[in-house]
């Protein structure tokens, strides 16, 4: 399985305008091509493939000297980033590509790592002998990341990577630069589980609660940092536009939004973490969290709770230690009993289950998670839970 490992990475001054200077042309290659393949469309109402575009880069490579000093892989992925852009926008996943912005582009990938040995051949002695290849990104003696026609950054490796690593992205975040490395590892099948599965219902006025009745707290990190944030936007918008004043608090904006992502993200990856070492399986529902954002009084909360995110890292932690995270429909969890299984409707301000049949109550929520993981459990065919 495919997993990226993130690290900081400290350039110098000459090697942050450099790559400065590189995403500023690979998102100019954005724009130019699709561009051309609209007024291609336009002019001949089928589509212009990434080989006809790659062929004519290859082209603009040879005329312009703006091109030459960039790495090709780079400059090539773009346009594998172009096409999978239009996959998802006619497989409805995506809605259809835009100009990208300075602001938008912050990313180039390196599609080949490492060193690799190659079988040469001498022409006159007709002698094969292997020979050491390196390619455009690879890590040197020092355990620096070394790129071509960049040279040695350093990179701070604050854990060991596990697996073999096959391309790496470089990304800026603020005036941050990191390495993403995308690493193909076997999947940990020695992973002892204490129990065999849970249920687990996302919320908002808490932010889970397991089928054992285990509550997770939301953290809110966007409503406690809103007040902050409110003020640093008022006084960047009283500024002149353009100015270096304008442009320092809008780093500082930027800081503030940086900061609550990272909470927000490393919160995620610890509950995801935790459930994927104690649960062989377990289970969610399948929220439409784009139509729930559409209730304009909740979206602000839906989104700052990071629904989506949470079930994607479980999904794949899951994955990784032999686990199985199983996604099942959200029909009538909260309304449906239990324990007799008589639905009981209730809005959703009502926060307590009360069954008149039989006299449970029970959080709504927990009363939820049960459901989910009964659901799960006669879905996969298991043995119902004590």
């Amino acid at each position: 399985m495919r997993m990226n490992y993130k690290y900081e990475m400290f350039p110098n001054e000459e090697q942050r305008q450099t790559m400065d200077r590189w995403l500023s042309i690979c998102r100019q290659q954005y724009n130019s091509a699709l561009l051309d393949k609209q007024r291609f469309y336009q002019k001949n109402k089928t589509g212009l493939s990434r080989h006809a575009l790659q062929k004519q880069q290859t082209k603009d490579k040879q005329r312009f000297e703006l091109l030459k000093p960039i790495p090709s892989q780079p400059l090539q992925e773009v346009l594998f980033r172009l096409e999978k852009a239009y996959k998802n926008f006619f497989e409805g996943r995506a809605r259809y590509p835009k100009i990208k912005k300075h602001k938008d582009y912050t990313s180039m990938t390196f599609t080949q790592f490492g060193v690799e040995k190659r079988k040469v051949k001498n022409k006159k002695t007709g002698d094969v002998h292997v020979r050491d290849v390196r390619y455009a990104a690879s890590l040197d003696e020092n355990n620096h990341l070394l790129i071509s026609k960049l040279g040695s950054v350093y990179v701070n490796f604050h854990r060991p990577i596990e697996g073999k690593v096959k391309q790496v992205s470089i990304k800026r975040q603020g005036h941050r630069w990191f390495a993403i490395f995308s690493v193909e590892r076997h999947v940990n099948e020695t992973v002892d589980f204490p129990v065999q599965s849970t249920g687990v219902d996302v919320g908002i006025h808490k932010f889970a609660v397991l089928s054992d009745g285990t509550n997770v707290e939301n953290p809110r990190f966007l409503l406690k940092a809103e007040k902050k944030l409110k003020r640093a936007q008022k006084k960047l918008s009283r500024m002149t536009q353009g100015s270096n004043n304008w442009k320092k608090q809008r780093q500082n904006v930027q800081q503030l939004h940086i900061k609550i992502a990272n909470q927000r993200r490393d919160f995620l990856h610890k509950r995801s973490y935790h459930l994927s070492k104690m649960y062989k399986v377990v289970f969610v529902e399948d929220l439409k969290i784009q139509n729930m954002v559409k209730n304009r009084h909740l979206a602000k909360s839906i989104h700052d709770a990071g629904w989506g995110a949470f079930c994607r890292k479980l999904e794949y932690k899951c994955n990784n230690n032999g686990g199985t995270l199983v996604k099942i429909k959200a029909h009538y969890t909260s309304q449906d009993c239990s324990s007799c299984g008589k639905r009981v409707k209730k809005a959703l301000s009502v926060r307590t289950h009360v069954c008149k049949s039989c006299g449970t109550v029970l959080d709504r929520d927990h009363n939820a998670a049960i459901n989910i993981e009964k659901v799960g459990r006669d879905l996969l065919g298991l043995c119902p839970t004590v």
